[in-house]
């Protein structure tokens, strides 16, 4: 995937995660830390969490068509990569990791079922557009027999 292909996709794959990002953060809040309260700071927590989240998929960036074996090995260095970075965004917040291992844990089960998510989504789209081009492409060659 390269050039205006690769931009659509990293915008989609923002949003998306700043959705995701914020359903998660607020089941984990409400489970884990109900009486947190927040400045208007916290508003932006998803948006810089997605930004971090995004920068990964720089690994599916090339000016060739992959193999399918490329697309698995960059797929897990890219989740891989997404845990690390997530990790240690929220860590240093959290204290002392071992006290809170419940909440490490599912936050890198968040993370995995965010990645998980965000790719079913993207797939979706995409086959909602493939789809919608066939039937014009059917209508298109039936109007002009």
């Amino acid at each position: 995937m390269h050039g205006k292909e690769f931009v659509n996709d990293m915008i989609t794959t923002y949003f998306t995660l700043v959705t995701l990002i914020t359903v998660v953060m607020f089941v984990l809040g409400t489970h884990f830390i109900p009486n947190a309260e927040f400045g208007y700071e916290g508003f932006a927590t998803p948006l810089i969490y997605a930004v971090y989240g995004s920068l990964p998929n720089i690994v599916m960036y090339s000016k060739k068509e992959l193999t399918v074996k490329e697309v698995l090995v960059r797929k897990v260095i890219q989740l891989v990569l997404i845990e690390v970075i997530i990790l240690v965004m929220v860590l240093p917040g959290i204290g002392d990791y071992m006290e809170h291992m419940d909440i490490v844990i599912s936050l890198v089960i968040s993370v995995f079922i965010i990645y998980i998510l965000t790719h079913f989504i993207e797939w979706f789209q995409n086959y909602r557009t493939a789809k919608n081009m066939t039937e014009e492409l059917l209508t298109f060659q039936q109007n002009h027999k």
